[in-house]
């Protein structure tokens, strides 16, 4: 079975689409950049939130944001996983990192 016949859309669609996925990677990517330099406090403080990054094409682009502890030195883990725009298959793109008591951060 062909890609073709288990999705079936245009070209153009299938080029928006990817188009779209691209948007929310590059949006994700830079928020979680910023988010990530906030204190270990801040990123705690509220675990579990949604945000809007902004607005593409009269969409908005948001993000959820979790936050929970992954080790007993109190590591936390954050994910943020970015929706707002239609993409092949609904597959969305997310922001991963790992914050230490310390503020550093790590992958």
């Amino acid at each position: 079975m062909k890609l073709i016949e288990l999705c079936p859309v245009t070209k153009l669609q299938r080029q928006k689409l990817q188009k779209n996925y691209q948007i929310l990677k590059q949006e994700v990517e830079k928020f979680g950049k910023d988010y990530q330099k906030k204190s270990y406090e801040k990123i705690s403080e509220f675990p579990d939130q949604d945000v809007i990054i902004k607005s593409v094409n009269n969409s908005l682009i948001s993000c959820s944001i979790e936050v929970y502890h992954l080790q007993k030195d109190g590591t936390i883990a954050v994910s943020i996983d970015a929706y707002g725009l239609p993409t092949m298959f609904g597959i969305k793109p997310s922001y991963h990192f790992y914050k230490r008591l310390d503020g550093s951060v790590h992958y």
